[in-house]
């Protein structure tokens, strides 16, 4: 082939066979030796399967870098390390090959590229790569640094100037061996240069090809992204960013890719209306009207826009507001890993003792003093304001609550009529009364809740408070997923019957809005109540000195926040505990409300899965007068968005889009972790699947997860020694569980998250933030540090 491409090119290659090497050792060394004088080569792998289009095995086997071809004993232990590793993983072969091929010099850049994904066979280069060291076996040996997706409808001039040689090198090769998806593995050399190490074939799961249908697709989205980034006379900020994590975390909640159903439920019950309905009625900006979020595609992203707007006080000038937005929505887009974090390190929702010298930044992208002093003031009055009439507020949500309760039970005191119509009219009385009395509710103590962490890590971060007091007082709270734990506990000591905990927690299930997800009451191997118990209760107890208090006190007299230490810790107590009971209640209504839906599509015909693409108000609107009416309307339904699924799971979406580029160039953003707890521990990796619930032996184990919502709280029954997410925030639901039970964790870890499930061990080290991958002498020691403290 090096005669065919310009523009790439091949270092020196000599290969052999293992039966070659068994037969002629002494003479192969030889023929190494003169072919490649005196210089470094690498030794790879080359199995007649790694090549395969039905398997790929692309890093399974040995490499061997910097091996000095002037010493027959390097050479021949490298051969031996590269057989060997086709011995281990029981794939010998005579055939199987060896390859030797003069070292690159001066790598700035090496890596693998897919010319398909694999298993779907969608239309992306997938680019893999390393551009920290000359180590060309980094990526290929399977520890990505990064990696970008680009579409093959991208424009070139779009495609970032040090991938671009990369692209036009592939594309050559493609010309070359057209029609089949290709592994291409590459370095590029300080002169700019695309080196070539290997081609294979790559496999794919489906070779049906959907290409038009994507181009098309993507076209529609980036339409959709223009719309709905026009500036509205209601709103300000001079432009838009669209995110899956920066407010209700839709990522962590109903995931990357939710059904349809998960997708209409949540936005019926919190994020059409009820998130700015309740920010609005704690003396927040009305953006009345402003979804929250809007879907590309399969995938959820936050209007970033809607929701920095629905964050500055009521008060303040709209002058003032536009200015916000728009510095809030420039700090994003220099630091997109800071979008499961803007509440902590972008907005300003709440007075904090912090504000003064945080609030420099305002003055140096070109606020007035007088803008900032007006903003502070707003900010005072906002938090002084929540906190001191906290105690009404959290009563009368409390009622309301009290009120979603005695609704349902008399609901299901009248459920005597089975029919399917009976089923669906009490599904949709459940979903409006949990709208009405539940999830306004919830949202307005989760907004407090926030309140409360932000000025309790104001003040340690000023060094007020410890971290150890932080995470002491946070350790002490009791949430429903103590009582869980506790009744867990009960049932395995025989105190308790396995009947009155299911009665308890009947409801829960992983992943609160899926359908084809079980509940706790129907998938009995959830909760193995023969597993072993935790030796002590995990949580410590809190003390609050009178050193301590009388700082605290002092700094909010200064700051001129009218409570005091107490009122404070006891306000941030009973928000984050009535948060979390809040959340238990209303999710009852929704989760009574799916079975209902199930059942009554078990009784036409339809199982979970085919319901599940099913819009809300398909469901539990009357569209049709008679029940065989309405299996044809959803028959018609399931069978339009069955085809829609197949060509969305083909496209590919970054966590953040900023332009219509990102709809073909997609960048993923380096992680920052959130830890909870000062911990270090090391252990082995126990993943556990999307929605899945099986018997997995987690104990003294760091349990890996895409997202938890509190259907996983089951997860803390089987000793776990730590927890790592790919979606989270700092205040999010796992956060704060594992905050309360003291099990250290990194929530929120993005793209790392694909790396380390692929981990056998690691070390967690949560007081130096960041993870360290162990467990074999290739990858020890290799972190991925947070770049910098919260």
């Amino acid at each position: 082939m090096s005669d065919l491409v310009k523009k790439s090119k091949i270092e020196k290659l000599f290969s052999f066979s293992v039966s070659d090497w068994k037969n002629n050792r002494e003479e192969i060394l030889k023929t190494v030796m003169n072919y490649f004088p005196s210089s470094r080569v690498i030794v790879r792998s080359s199995a007649i399967n790694e090549d395969s289009s039905d398997s790929s095995m692309a890093g399974c086997f040995e490499s061997v870098l910097n091996v000095n071809s002037a010493e027959s004993s390097e050479i021949l232990k490298a051969i031996d390390r590269v057989i060997g590793s086709y011995k281990l993983k029981k794939m010998e072969s005579s055939f199987n090959q060896v390859l030797i091929q003069a070292q690159t010099k001066g790598v700035v850049m090496s890596g693998v590229v897919f010319t398909r994904m694999l298993g779907t066979n969608a239309p992306y280069y997938v680019i893999n790569y390393d551009d920290s060291s000359e180590n060309t076996n980094t990526v290929t040996g399977g520890f990505e640094n990064k990696m970008i997706e680009i579409s093959r409808f991208a424009k070139l001039d779009n495609i970032p100037k040090d991938i671009y040689p990369i692209i036009l090198a592939v594309k050559e090769i493609e010309g070359i061996i057209p029609e089949i998806g290709l592994d291409i593995e590459f370095a590029v050399n300080d002169k700019k240069e695309v080196i070539l190490f290997q081609v294979r074939p790559i496999v794919s799961n489906s070779r049906k090809n959907f290409d038009e249908d994507v181009k098309k697709h993507l076209n529609k989205l980036k339409q959709r992204f223009i719309a709905l980034s026009q500036k509205e006379d209601h709103l300000l900020g001079d432009s838009n960013i669209f995110a899956d994590m920066p407010d209700w975390n839709p990522a962590e909640i109903i995931g990357h890719r939710p059904n349809l159903l998960d997708y209409t439920l949540y936005d019926y019950l919190i994020t059409d209306s009820a998130w700015h309905e309740a920010r609005t009625s704690q003396q927040y900006y009305n953006v009345n009207p402003a979804k929250l979020i809007v879907s590309f595609g399969s995938k959820p992203y936050v209007s970033v826009r809607n929701t920095f707007n629905s964050f500055t006080p009521k008060e303040i000038s709209n002058e003032l507001r536009g200015k916000l937005v728009n510095f809030y929505l420039d700090k994003l887009r220099k630091n997109p890993e800071m979008q499961d974090k803007v509440e902590f390190e972008i907005l300003y929702t709440c007075y904090d003792l912090s504000f003064d010298e945080r609030s420099k930044e305002l003055l140096d992208y070109g606020f007035k003093k007088e803008e900032v002093r007006s903003l502070r003031e707003a900010l005072l009055n906002l938090t002084n304001n929540l906190i001191l009439g906290s105690k009404k507020a959290f009563s009368e949500d409390a009622s309301d609550l009290d009120r979603l309760k005695i609704n349902r039970e008399k609901l299901e005191r009248n459920h005597v009529d089975q029919s399917v119509e009976r089923k669906l009219e009490i599904a949709g009385a459940l979903l409006s009364d949990c709208r009405k009395n539940g999830t306004v509710q919830f949202s307005r103590l989760a907004r407090l809740a926030f309140i409360g962490k932000i000025l309790l890590k104001s003040l340690m971060n000023l060094g007020i408070v410890s971290e150890r007091f932080y995470n002491d007082f946070m350790n002490s709270i009791n949430t429903i997923a103590t009582e869980l734990t506790e009744d867990f506990e009960q049932v395995c000591l025989g105190k308790e019957t396995k009947e009155q905990f299911f009665k308890k927690y009947s409801h829960l299930r992983p992943g609160s809005y899926d359908i084809t997800s079980l509940r706790y009451d129907s998938n009995p191997e959830i909760l193995n109540m023969e597993f072993k118990l935790r030796e002590t209760k995990p949580h410590s107890s809190f003390n609050l000195d009178d050193e301590t208090e009388n700082r605290i006190n002092q700094a909010l007299k200064t700051n001129g926040l009218n409570f005091d230490a107490r009122e404070l810790l006891d306000f941030i107590r009973i928000a984050l505990e009535l948060r979390e009971s809040s959340k238990f209640e209303f999710t009852k209504n929704l989760s009574d409300a799916l079975e209902l839906i199930a059942s009554a599509g078990e009784q036409m015909g339809f199982t979970r899965e085919e319901l599940a693409m099913l819009k809300i108000d398909e469901i539990t609107t009357k569209y049709a007068k008679t029940k065989e009416e309405l299996t044809s309307f959803w028959k018609k339904a399931i069978f339009e968005r069955n085809k829609e699924i197949e060509i969305y799971n083909r496209i590919e979406l970054p966590p953040i889009i900023f332009s219509e580029k990102d709809f073909d160039v997609i960048r993923y953003y380096s992680p920052r972790p959130n830890y909870i707890t000062d911990k270090r521990i090391s252990g082995k990796i126990a993943a556990v699947p999307r929605g899945k619930a099986e018997n997995i032996d987690m104990e003294n184990k760091i349990v890996i997860i895409e997202n938890a919502d509190p259907g996983y709280d089951w997860i803390f029954t089987k000793n776990p020694a730590g927890l790592i997410t790919k979606y989270g925030g700092v205040a999010s639901h796992m956060s704060i569980r594992c905050a309360e039970f003291g099990i250290p964790a990194a929530i929120g870890c993005g793209s790392l998250f694909d790396t380390l499930k692929n981990v056998g061990e690691i070390i967690l080290d949560c007081k130096s933030k960041k993870i360290i991958v162990g467990g074999s002498s290739q990858n020890a020691g290799s972190n991925f540090p947070e770049k910098r403290k919260e």
